[in-house]
């Protein structure tokens, strides 16, 4: 792909209509050299590319939603917007190879601001022929195919945050789902899932054996807990990347109100905490009146009702306590009783005689009687409920709740409550009284805003975290039962059918994907050591350097063959390392993508950065784009760059017009069109 021109219409700083223009005048020249002191654009550049390209995609959405809408919102020109002009877009015209043939495509996305919402509207056309909706849909099929936003974003190279992204956890998950899509190895994983979904069809699911519509169904839910565990990690990556930005901005208003003799770090920070901890009490009581509210208000509006209740339920209890006990004693244990002791005793009545069994059927009568429930009228009860034990515990654990409900307990909770926030903005109102002018107060407002925000971020952060917990417990289990199945399924040894063609097609996929995996990143090691070793001052640093091809774990030994760790290389030798992983990765696909450098020679010194003008820039990419202000690229350096440089611009804010004007020569020379 190579972007051959880029225009920009009121968006972010661009104010009017700004154009790019980066045809090659120069044969062999791949650098397209950008410069600009900070907040003259140069960011704004990089996302109006990303835009024109990916549209909702570039935040990670797949359609326009209202985020994407605010974000769009917030990034129309200001200065546009006040005097009623409220269209904003980007434009960008570019080549790339589709099925082998070089096609050339024009995007236009605009946007149009009514009332309080904006409306996006896109045309694309190919080789100067407009595509109709589905063949957008087709276009876009193909960039999430070989050019995802992910893709894009790995190659873009940002020297101050480099160190960072190379020592985060999601490092080594990075850089293999930037390898599969560069060699296209992420094919065979789509290929399995459509194996998946072809077994999932009714006609075919239906024809399955019970195991292997089980197996079936594992293999579907462990593709898509994958995915939900790839996206956890990934959310938490970019939380806590987030959190560090937050942090460090808050330091900084720190530093800055303390200079300006605000009240002093440490008691505004103690003051602060009172209020959160104030806040989450009053979160507390909250709940507990809404629980209350929720689970007790109901029944002491009908606590005659649940009185009822109880007492059908003691009553039901009792008669049926009674009914068993008479049926027990009615049956045998009575009659067998008195016989028993008919051996040892004699009963008889007044007249002497034998009144055994007369006695027994009086003695039941009466023992009857003075068992049978109280306050119980036998002809016309019924029973109702008929709950086991614990449910007739829990309604009499309510009833007792709602007997002693003490109704002052909220009259407290609500004063809590009162006195609570008259002492939050007591406390609140000492740290405004601190300030003295209006600076410190926006330095406050700002410290507010990012402390809540941290405190919001920690928040998702721990929520994502159990999820992700359960998301990869719940694989665990899912990859056991898939080998009990797969057992059962061995021991069956049942006739070769479409199932086992699936699974063996799979094992063909997964094989040959793990064959080709080795292979390619046999010829990343090798171009990356060519390449590192070439760039380092110290010359030979690296004797080997590993992908592992399962984890993506790098290992590297030096001539000595020990170990070399990530963390224990500079932050110049980071960018070194990142470099030249960047290159190996482009030269082995062949691929042909645009390469974005900002902040190039930030941390390097003047031999590292001699190597990568003479080394590296001329090789490593079609098209280079270069971001860079003038003390980075100096006059030095920029004449060290000129024979590969294929076009170059200045940007220069002008405060008098709110414009941004784009030069067509970099700062030390005019270069004539």
């Amino acid at each position: 792909m190579q972007i051959n021109q880029l225009t920009i219409t009121n968006f972010g700083i661009y104010y009017g209509r700004n154009e790019f223009v980066f045809e090659n005048k120069k044969e062999r020249a791949n650098i397209i050299l950008i410069g600009g002191e900070n907040g003259t654009g140069k960011t704004t550049f990089l996302s109006a590319i990303k835009l024109a390209l990916y549209g909702p995609l570039f935040l990670g959405y797949k359609s326009v939603n209202a985020k994407y809408i605010d974000f769009i919102k917030d990034k129309i020109n200001i200065y546009s917007r006040a005097e009623g002009n409220k269209m904003a877009g980007v434009e960008m015209d570019f080549t790339l190879y589709n099925n082998g043939e070089l096609e050339n495509y024009y995007i236009i996305r605009q946007w149009e601001l009514t009332k309080e919402t904006v409306k996006e509207h896109l045309q694309i056309s190919r080789n100067g022929i407009s595509l109709t909706d589905n063949q957008i849909e087709e276009f876009y099929h193909f960039l999430r195919r070989n050019l995802p936003p992910s893709l894009f974003d790995f190659l873009f190279f940002d020297g101050e945050r480099v160190q960072q992204y190379v020592l985060d956890s999601q490092f080594e998950q990075n850089v293999k789902e930037a390898f599969m899509t560069l060699f296209n190895l992420d094919l065979f994983d789509t290929l399995k899932e459509d194996l998946l979904k072809y077994l999932k069809q009714d006609n075919i699911f239906t024809s399955l054996t019970q195991e292997q519509k089980e197996y079936t169904q594992i293999e579907y839910d462990l593709r898509n807990q994958e995915n939900v565990i790839r996206n956890l990690e990934k959310r938490i990556a970019e939380l806590k990347e987030q959190a560090k930005d937050v942090q460090v901005k808050i330091q900084e208003l720190e530093r800055e109100f303390s200079n300006k003799g605000g009240m002093i770090a440490r008691e505004r920070e103690t003051l602060n905490e009172q209020v959160f901890l104030m806040e989450q009490e009053k979160k507390q009581i909250t709940e507990k009146i809404k629980e209350t509210a929720a689970e007790l208000l109901p029944f002491l509006i009908t606590q005659k009702l649940l009185q009822q209740t109880v007492t059908q339920i003691d009553a039901e209890e009792r008669v049926e306590r009674y009914n068993t006990l008479k049926e027990e004693l009615n049956n045998e244990t009575l009659p067998l009783l008195f016989k028993e002791l008919s051996c040892h005793f004699r009963i008889t009545d007044l007249d002497g005689k034998e009144a055994t069994s007369s006695f027994a059927e009086a003695m039941k009568e009466k023992l009857f009687q003075s068992m049978k429930p109280v306050g119980v009228n036998f002809d016309r009860f019924q029973f109702i409920h008929r709950m086991n034990s614990e449910q007739k515990q829990a309604i009499r654990d309510l009833f007792k709740q709602v007997r002693h409900f003490d109704g002052k307990l909220v009259d407290e909770w609500f004063a809590r409550i009162q006195h609570l926030t008259d002492e939050i903005y007591t406390v609140k109102k000492r740290i405004e009284h601190s300030l003295t002018d209006e600076s410190l107060k926006d330095i406050v407002n700002k410290l507010n805003e990012h402390t809540r925000l941290h405190e919001q971020i920690k928040y998702e952060i721990e929520a994502n975290t159990a999820k992700l917990f359960e998301a990869q417990k719940f694989y665990q289990e899912l990859i056991a039962k898939r080998e009990k199945v797969q057992k059962r399924i061995r021991q069956a040894r049942k006739d070769e059918n479409i199932f086992e063609l699936c699974q063996k097609l799979s094992r063909v996929l997964s094989r040959y994907q793990e064959e080709q995996v080795k292979k390619y990143l046999g010829t990343v090691e090798r171009y990356f050591l060519q390449m590192f070793n070439s760039l380092m001052r110290k010359g030979q640093f690296l004797n080997s350097f590993r992908i592992d091809p399962q984890t993506f774990e790098i290992t590297m030994l030096n001539y000595s063959n020990k170990p070399i760790f990530k963390h224990s290389l500079s932050a110049g030798e980071t960018q070194l390392f990142f470099l030249s992983l960047l290159w190996a990765l482009l030269k082995a696909s062949k691929r042909q993508v645009p390469f974005v450098l900002d902040t190039l020679f930030g941390r390097l010194d003047r031999t590292h950065k001699e190597n990568l003008i003479q080394k590296y820039l001329p090789v490593v990419a079609n098209q280079v784009i270069i971001l860079s202000t003038d003390t980075e690229v100096d006059e030095y350096y920029y004449n060290q760059m000129k024979p590969y440089i294929q076009r170059e611009f200045s940007l220069h804010y002008d405060r008098s017009t709110n414009r941004v004007r784009i030069n067509d020569y970099y700062f030390f020379q005019k270069v004539g069109i």
